[in-house]
């Protein structure tokens, strides 16, 4: 299990403590997805600290767009990576369709940054032709989680041979993009998901706000 990413995704948790006591002793492997408001702060405190946005402006350019931030000011701040896409802002919003997720990856690339998009199991509807095309080129700078929507915080995880199929699926309609699982991996199931040889990497949720366990994860890998 050589180079599988671990990230994590706080959701709306944590604060200035919990971001102080991450930015002391996280293992160099993990990403870590904190809200906004704290990721120049985290970055400050340890400006080696992989940092993870969770969500980008489907604009690109600066202007008039009160309450949104752009993919160049989340870059400017520290941070390398962005999820989009993800289910739960999917579900919350209609703004979140398959045009937007893919004016956010464009927005994210073009920084340098690299994009974690997130599907479900209905992803032949949420990565369209012109992400499949994106891809091709830019396959150094994307990933994509699968997290199963019976998976998330529910506790419940798909069978390795389930999630292999799945991944393998993705992988040969994306030309061959880094796949990442995601939905109820914790410090006891995490081993065994990372062994499964499609398993480029893990998206931890609830378990992420938990620092000695997202250590112990990351030791896994």
């Amino acid at each position: 299990m050589i180079n599988k990413l671990i990230v994590g995704n706080w959701k709306m948790n944590g604060n200035l403590s919990l971001v102080d006591e991450f930015s002391q002793t996280l293992d160099a492997r993990v990403i870590l997805g904190i809200p906004s408001v704290f990721i120049a702060y985290a970055h400050l405190k340890n400006p080696t600290m992989q940092i993870a946005a969770q969500d980008c402006s489907v604009y690109a350019d600066f202007g008039a767009h009160t309450g949104e931030i752009s993919a160049e000011m989340l870059s400017q701040v520290g941070c390398k990576y962005v999820i989009i896409g993800h289910s739960e802002r999917r579900q919350t919003s209609n703004f979140d369709n398959q045009q937007n997720v893919f004016a956010k990856l464009q927005n994210v690339v073009k920084t340098g940054m690299t994009a974690i998009i997130c599907i479900d199991e209905s992803y032949p509807a949420l990565v369209d032709n012109q992400t499949k095309e994106f891809l091709k080129t830019n396959l150094d700078k994307v990933c994509i989680a699968y997290e199963p929507l019976s998976a998330i915080g529910t506790g419940k995880v798909p069978s390795l041979k389930d999630i292999s199929e799945t991944l393998s699926k993705i992988k040969n309609t994306y030309f061959g993009v880094k796949t990442l699982y995601g939905g109820s991996v914790n410090v006891s199931n995490a081993k065994e998901i990372l062994s499964v040889e499609l398993v480029d990497g893990v998206l931890i949720g609830g378990a992420s706000l938990k620092l000695s366990e997202l250590n112990e994860i990351a030791r896994l890998s």
